[in-house]
């Protein structure tokens, strides 16, 4: 049996609420907080988004997006969705990190991105992670803004 990164922190627990239905409640642990604190804060840096900035495009407070980025609290799975949208991530990405959804018998694991690639390497020292990730975020704005500069091979 093999377990991903991804799905052997998910913790999801099932709570009856007063009312005729029966809804699920996502409890979330502290490594999934830090997980999804730490893919929300690369995403908003790859979209160059304050935190302030943030919180108007999903309809929160600054204090709330400070709270999620600290791992403190996490936000409900509407609010996940906006920020989803608004961060311009693949969907449910940010969601399965907390737990709100599993991932389905059939369904591909989320690819690795770039950054999560350079934190993982072990390979390389902080200083090269840094290094890493600022090329390839200029790459990326680069290729955003229409700069068609040739690279050489080599």
């Amino acid at each position: 049996m093999t377990v991903d990164r991804y799905s052997s922190d998910q913790a999801c627990l099932v709570g009856q609420f007063r009312g005729a239905k029966q809804r699920t409640a996502a409890v979330t642990t502290a490594k999934q907080r830090q997980m999804f604190a730490q893919a929300l804060q690369r995403a908003r840096n790859e979209c160059g988004l304050s935190q302030r900035a943030l919180a108007a495009a999903v309809g929160v407070s600054q204090a709330a997006v400070s709270q999620w980025l600290l791992g403190q609290v996490s936000p409900k799975p509407e609010r996940v969705a906006a920020l989803e949208e608004a961060l311009r991530v693949e969907p449910h990405s940010l969601a399965r990190l907390l737990g709100h959804l599993p991932y389905g018998e059939h369904e591909p694991r989320p690819r690795m991105t770039v950054v999560e690639a350079a934190e993982a390497d072990p390979r390389l020292g902080e200083r090269e992670q840094q290094i890493l990730v600022a090329v390839y975020r200029e790459l990326v704005q680069q290729s955003q803004s229409g700069d068609d500069r040739q690279v050489p091979p080599g």
